[in-house]
């Protein structure tokens, strides 16, 4: 394996191991009824009974360190634990999802993990060790033609706080004949910053947990992250230098044509 840490070479080995066990379940919903309440239960069940491998696995690569979700910020120390990120796609089978653990020392995140398993491809990224897709070391893209790039966005599920501002940039990158990708996965979108597939990922609001693990992403690839206060939102913009640039001078001027 690369030039990582023992600690990381046994987290991406063991994520892999455990979020594997996830695609029976993922091939048993894709047969049942999208409105039928045993799918809605099915699926609850099964996050769980990852979740718990998960809890059970971190526990014993460092028994001293709670399990935390995405959105709890109470521990400077402690595992940061995204099961299924995002659950709708995996409910409707779709592939577009990933399991996402991530290390917290110090109140900052230094090492994660994401493995998507319908795609079988493992990310990690560790402080000052590089960023890795299946033992391969991967960089952002140089992409410099905005005519060429890709982009994603994220909308938070469950959520319309951010309703506006995601409408604004929607319409932004279509008037600029950008190309844009919706995933529904934020940290797929921002792995796929830093492989290349994407030139750049956005995001509004996010949490300060996955602001951190994004930009451990982007630190680790070559990337930059560039933000936007507007709407009363926060816009994060994870991105190669060029076409970043370019997107946040291009949105923060949305109100240059009035």
């Amino acid at each position: 394996m690369s030039n990582i840490s023992p600690l990381l070479n046994i987290l991406s080995k063991s994520t892999r191991q455990i979020g594997k066990t996830i695609i029976r379940d993922f091939v048993e919903i894709e047969k049942l009824d999208n409105s039928s309440k045993g799918k809605l239960d099915f699926v609850k069940k099964s996050i769980s009974n990852l979740r718990e491998k998960f809890i059970k696995n971190l526990i014993k690569i460092k028994k001293d360190f709670k399990i935390r979700s995405i959105n709890d910020f109470e521990d400077t120390d402690c595992w940061i634990l995204e099961t299924i990120d995002n659950p709708i796609n995996f409910s409707r089978g779709l592939s577009d999802f990933c399991i996402c653990i991530a290390l917290k020392e110090k109140d900052e995140i230094s090492a994660c993990v994401i493995y998507s398993p319908i795609y079988d491809d493992t990310y990690y990224f560790q402080n000052g060790t590089g960023g890795y897709q299946n033992d391969i070391r991967i960089r952002v893209s140089k992409e410099k033609s905005i005519l060429e790039t890709c982009v994603g966005i994220f909308k938070k599920y469950n959520s319309v706080d951010d309703k506006e501002t995601i409408n604004i940039i929607r319409s932004k990158l279509t008037e600029n004949s950008i190309e844009i990708r919706e995933s529904g996965s934020n940290y797929l979108d921002c792995c796929y910053v830093g492989n290349g597939k994407y030139d750049t990922s956005i995001i509004v609001n996010p949490s300060p947990n996955q602001l951190s693990i994004n930009s451990l992403i982007m630190r680790e690839t070559g990337g930059i992250v560039h933000k936007i206060n507007t709407c009363d939102s926060n816009i994060y913009l994870f991105g190669n230098k060029y076409i970043g640039k370019f997107l946040k001078e291009m949105i923060e001027n949305k109100d240059e044509k009035k």
